[in-house]
């Protein structure tokens, strides 16, 4: 017969805790707690898992390869907890709840969610920031948004819940033709963008020439760009329009790098609105792809 192990969730709560403050002495400070405590706390649940979890490196943490694998269940058990007791308590939604959603990628699905999230918690204040995807996260990290929705090409990435994976395709107008004997025109994002890398980094390896013709933080100027015939860019196909073509590695493109799309948060700052509206971007994700729960 099997034998079942049960992480507990007040242990599972510390290993969040600990991961997302980054050090046990807050984390003892906001849970109620003495730092020997915690770290008994994070041992107990190593026991139970049987394997180590959190490293010390000098006065910070790392986690292990097995931590890195825990986070996310962890983060979701705790916030599944959370939400459960909410709904028992029949919580009133109320506050701000600061939203970020990325400029580089097709989000018209996720501000339907969050438009009847609005609609049905009318005493929460949304502040939804549109940006690009690293701005987004910077601001998570230190505390100027509550969630985000936002792309990166490495995974696990912290404060992670769920993530999902698209492979962008080469992209540019019907009627374009590439000129040999010129460099390729590119149409991106700015700096730091991950499509922007992408592109740049295959070409890079295929020895082939390019020169960045047109770049926009908007993912809509870039569409147009491609449309007027400007250069080539790269797209996941949810943003491919009529009037666009792909681009085979028969013409020399060959196949992009897939890209990590997540919903990011910090557990120990959400709120009640916080979770409910986590709740419901996750069940969204979960209906139109298969998401992955990893984390930090």
């Amino acid at each position: 017969m099997r034998k079942f192990t049960n992480l507990q969730t007040d242990l599972l709560r510390t290993f969040v805790t600990v991961v997302d403050l980054g050090n046990y002495t807050e984390t003892g400070q906001l849970l109620g707690r003495t730092q020997p405590a915690i770290s008994l706390q994070i041992k107990r649940l190593e026991e139970l898992a049987g394997v180590k979890l959190i490293e010390a490196k000098g006065k910070s943490i790392e986690l292990t390869d097995s931590g890195q694998s825990l986070i996310g269940y962890a983060r979701e058990i705790v916030r599944l907890n959370d939400s459960a007791v909410a709904k028992l308590q029949q919580a009133h939604m109320s506050g701000t709840l600061r939203v970020g959603l990325p400029t580089d990628y097709a989000i018209s699905y996720f501000q339907q969610i969050i438009a009847r999230f609005a609609l049905a918690n009318p005493d929460v204040n949304l502040s939804i920031s549109c940006n690009r995807s690293k701005q987004l996260l910077s601001s998570l990290h230190t505390d100027k948004l509550d969630l985000a929705i936002a792309i990166t090409d490495q995974m696990p990435a912290p404060y992670v819940s769920l993530y999902w994976s698209e492979r962008p395709v080469w992209v540019c107008s019907r009627d374009f033709e590439l000129d040999p004997d010129k460099p390729i025109p590119l149409i991106a994002h700015q700096e730091g963008c991950v499509y922007r890398k992408s592109m740049i980094d295959t070409l890079n390896s295929e020895n082939r020439d390019w020169r960045i013709y047109f770049e926009s933080p908007g993912i809509a100027a870039l569409q147009n760009a491609v449309l007027d015939g400007m250069g080539v860019t790269a797209l996941t196909k949810k943003t491919l329009l009529p009037g666009m073509r792909m681009l085979t590695p028969r013409e020399g493109f060959p196949q992009l790098s897939n890209l990590h799309i997540g919903l990011f948060y910090k557990h120990v700052k959400a709120s009640d609105a916080a979770l409910q509206l986590i709740e419901e971007v996750t069940d969204g994700v979960k209906a139109i792809t298969t998401p992955t729960l990893r984390g930090a």
